[in-house]
């Protein structure tokens, strides 16, 4: 089966076990159970309960796949159960769950038929929920499987990280602290298993219970999870606050020391303006190497550009030799810019014909284009480039060549009345760094990005400099070892002029900077 388009991706046994165990934990009290699973996969949950002996159990499975579903029905050898072959987008039942249990299906929007589309807003909708969190069926599963469930009934799932920390879920954890007293949330170091590169997290979700509230935990290891050795810490103040859950871990009195310090200085768009970078819709056949336009005589149709933040590594600004670097290390580095009046030459049409042997004209945004090969919104070059996803720190340059960048990054000019020399500097302290984690999100490799928006809402404690300062800066910048020099540097200088921050203070934010990368990059503990 092709995964992204029917978005499974099995649950390890030792976790399934550990979830069905925690749900059965909370029910021993009842004299039976009715459990759904609304997508049940190879049956990793069905294998679980059917070791359960002292409480009848009614299972209801259901799945798209008549295949797995047949896997799943074998594993389950008791009288009281329903598999039932369907989308459960269209399931109806009278019946409410003691439990729903499960790990559903993973599929964005855009691969969705239309009839699904079609339930899933109407599911939302019925929930008093807008169409913008229909973004993926997994949050569609979780909404109708709340309206199933008992008026005592447990809901436990594995989800993808998104529920924590992307902006169309916002509206679900607002649904889910509405909908249940208890929420706890298991969030771990490592990938828990393979979900199409996304951090997992479990979810239980209780909606009678005598300990209230929103409760996190990080789980290290495989072993912690096995022997129960975790700690649920509820974290009120996250919740009611606007910061993603995936900063659990940070204590309120951090967040708090955080809140207040972005409270007294404006956001990166007070001092720019910020827009993505050129989307060509096919960036392997309109980005060329050097190579490539040569042989096909193109380079008079072209333009120097930047495909990646990865080719930009180590500086704060880019001039004419760092693109020169990038063509010699034949990188993608020319973009194809034609015009609607272009006459086409035979060494274009024959590259253009490459292009239609790849069938780029029937991509969607070259449809939508008057000539499928006119790259449309290049405009000028812009000052300076801010890439949305980064390793190690976010990277922001001054751009002191003629190249222009993909939307892999945010073109970047400045607001009247401000310097960009002391916006580069100005960035690069704790603070904003910290920021950066705190508004971005992160996938399973421990990639940071940022969306434009969030770049948008970063503190800056900007203060002017003078070029021969900003000199000095940019060779610091280009000789150093790690960003931890830099920020050591400027830290002082920047956080104390403009916060009034003692050593004491820029202490405690390296700290919590420390602990949001080891977080991210799974690098150890984040505790302390």
């Amino acid at each position: 089966m092709d995964k992204k388009n029917t978005g499974s991706y099995y649950t390890p046994s030792y976790l399934a076990d550990f979830i069905t165990k925690r749900v059965l934990t909370f029910l021993e009290h009842k004299t039976q159970l009715f459990i759904l699973e609304p997508s049940v996969g190879d049956g990793a949950f069905i294998e679980e309960l059917e070791k359960v002996k002292n409480i009848p159990i009614n299972i209801t499975a259901l799945d798209i796949s008549a295949d797995e579903l047949e896997k799943a029905s074998n594993k389950w050898n008791k009288k009281k159960s329903g598999f039932i072959h369907a989308d459960f987008l269209e399931y109806l039942s009278t019946k409410k769950y003691t439990a729903i249990l499960g790990n559903p299906p993973y599929v964005n929007k855009n691969r969705l038929t239309k009839k699904q589309i079609e339930l899933s807003k109407e599911i939302h909708l019925n929930e008093n929920l807008s169409e913008a969190s229909v973004k993926n069926i997994w949050t569609t599963f979780l909404v109708k499987s709340n309206t199933l469930l008992a008026e005592d009934g447990i809901l436990a799932f594995v989800l993808p990280a998104e529920l924590l920390q992307v902006k169309f879920a916002e509206e679900i954890r607002e649904y889910l602290k509405n909908e249940f007293e208890r929420i706890e949330i298991f969030t771990f170091n490592d990938l828990m298993f393979e979900s199409n590169g996304q951090d997992t997290i479990v979810l239980f979700a209780y909606k009678k219970s005598e300990k209230k509230g929103e409760f996190f935990t990080n789980i290290i290891s495989k072993e912690d999870l096995e022997g129960n050795n975790f700690t649920l810490i509820n974290n009120n103040l996250l919740v009611d606050s606007k910061i993603k859950w995936t900063h659990h871990f940070l204590t309120s009195d951090e967040l708090e020391f955080l809140d207040k310090l972005k409270q007294r200085l404006k956001s990166a768009n007070d001092y720019t303006i910020s827009k993505p970078g050129i989307v060509t819709a096919a960036n392997k056949f309109f980005i060329l190497d050097l190579e490539t336009a040569e042989k096909y005589e193109l380079l008079n149709y072209t333009k120097p550009i930047i495909q990646k933040g990865l080719f930009v590594n180590g500086s704060v600004v880019f001039n004419e030799q760092d693109f020169s670097n990038i063509e010699k290390s034949k990188h993608p580095s020319r973009l194809l810019q034609l015009n609607n009046n272009d006459e086409i030459s035979k060494s274009l049409g024959d590259y253009l014909a490459i292009g239609e042997k790849l069938e780029i004209p029937g991509r969607f945004k070259c449809r939508e284009r008057n000539r499928w090969y006119v790259v449309p919104n290049i405009c000028t070059k812009p000052d300076a480039f801010f890439f949305k996803r980064c390793h190690h720190y976010p990277k922001l340059l001054k751009n002191s060549s003629d190249a222009f960048v993909t939307d892999s990054a945010y073109k970047v000019e400045m607001r009247d009345g401000y310097d960009l020399n002391s916006f580069i500097y100005s960035f690069y302290n704790t603070l904003t760094l910290a920021f950066s984690e705190i508004e971005g999100r992160y996938y399973g490799g421990g990639v940071l990005e940022l969306t434009p928006s969030e770049f948008k809402k970063l503190p800056i404690p900007y203060i002017e400099i003078d070029n021969n300062q900003f000199e000095r800066f940019t060779m610091q910048f280009e000789n150093k070892e790690n960003i931890e020099q830099i920020l050591a540097q400027n830290d002082f200088d920047i956080l104390n002029l403009t916060l009034g921050l003692n050593t004491s203070e820029l202490e405690r934010l390296g700290t919590i900077r420390t602990k949001l990368i080891a977080k991210r990059m799974r690098t150890g503990s984040i505790s302390g």
